[in-house]
């Protein structure tokens, strides 16, 4: 199965539920940041655009520096649902 963008993105937001719902249940801050960071890490290793074309290194390095935010984002950030 190839991870095409709009496969990404949905995966990008079903784990960030899933680890919401899980922070709700199990009332723990962590895991949360932890599906942000994986979600963060799957934009650093596989790197898609919208359409099918052929990326630059511009754009790679960008979409990289995007889940790098994220994964920072994941570690400084303390998210509470419960």
């Amino acid at each position: 199965m190839k991870l095409t963008y709009k496969r990404q993105l949905i995966l990008t937001v079903v784990i960030v539920l899933l680890f919401n719902i899980l922070t709700t249940v199990c009332r723990h801050w962590v895991f949360s940041s932890i599906g942000k960071c994986l979600c963060g890490l799957l934009w650093i290793v596989h790197p898609v655009m919208i359409h099918d074309a052929a990326m630059s290194k511009r754009e790679r390095s960008i979409i990289r520096l995007a889940g790098g935010v994220m994964i920072l984002w994941g570690v400084f950030s303390r998210s509470y649902f419960y």
